[in-house]
């Protein structure tokens, strides 16, 4: 199974010998042929100001670790001269055929087993693209290339696939980006979920509080119509003595003309009734 790695993860990395585990160096810079775009090996720096040069082919590579690299036979030595003359499209500006400068070479992806340089990410400078933005350029849209400056195809810088938002980020391998994309997508899951709950929480002692408040008032309610209602001590309002009816009028009694008459009916008006 290939691996892809980015040329930058390899820079400055600790060279192991994998028989002695005795430290070799570190490696300086990749070696590369960019006429047909593949890695060829790296050169390794050692001594006082990295001045011994040596050279390892990709074959040599056994491993790559997140602290160094473990290679598995002895180096070729070299000298910085040589060094110098080693071709490279990093730094190289891109240009399209038309003349318009599209952004600037600041890594590339290599195939580790076959040296295969899969896509050369270039910084867009803005047009055709997003300024700062990180683009996969594809060997093949290279025309032609000199020690400054590559050129690609108008009609093809917007077809450009973005790598990644900013230069800051570091990722050793692709399929370790990929892993890390997702442990960020799990943990950004789990923070919404955790919001989501609190928010689910916070509404639940809400409404519980809203029920309870109802409670309340309606036993509150229930409180005052239970309650003995007691008439206020008070003279009689004036309309309490109206009837709904008039009072009937007494007939009058007809006055009958005394009797003369010499009965003993008489008696009652007899004086001594008067002592």
């Amino acid at each position: 199974m290939s691996e892809v790695v980015k040329q930058s993860e390899l820079l400055n990395q600790t060279v192991l010998d994998q028989g002695s585990m005795q430290e070799v160096g570190q490696v300086e810079v990749l070696w590369m042929y960019p006429k047909v775009h593949r890695v060829l090996g790296f050169i390794c720096k050692s001594g006082w100001l990295g001045k011994r040069k040596t050279a390892f082919n990709l074959e040599q590579l056994e491993a790559i670790g997140s602290d160094g690299v473990l290679v598995n036979s002895e180096p070729v030595e070299t000298d910085a001269e040589k060094v110098k003359q080693l071709e490279t499209l990093v730094g190289c500006e891109v240009w399209t055929d038309s003349g318009d400068q599209v952004g600037k070479i600041v890594d590339y992806l290599f195939d580790l087993r076959t040296g295969e340089i899969q896509h050369y990410l270039y910084v867009s400078d803005g047009w055709g693209g997003i300024v700062g933005s990180v683009y996969l350029l594809p060997p093949n849209y290279i025309l032609r290339y000199g020690s400054r400056r590559a050129m690609v195809p108008k009609e093809s810088v917007e077809s450009f696939a973005v790598y990644r938002g900013g230069v800051q980020e570091r990722f050793s391998k692709v399929k370790d980006l990929l892993s890390d994309e997702n442990v960020q997508v799990r943990q950004e899951v789990r923070s919404l979920a955790e919001i989501a709950r609190e928010k689910a929480r916070r509404l639940k002692e809400k409404a519980r509080s809203i029920t309870e408040q109802a409670y309340e008032f309606v036993e509150d309610i229930a409180l005052d119509e239970t309650e003995p209602y007691v008439a206020p001590v008070s003279e009689p309002a004036p309309w309490d003595d109206w009837e709904d009816e008039p009072p009937k009028k007494k007939p009058k009694q007809e006055v009958k003309p005394p009797q003369t008459s010499s009965s003993p009916a008489a008696d009652v008006w007899d004086d001594d009734d008067w002592d």
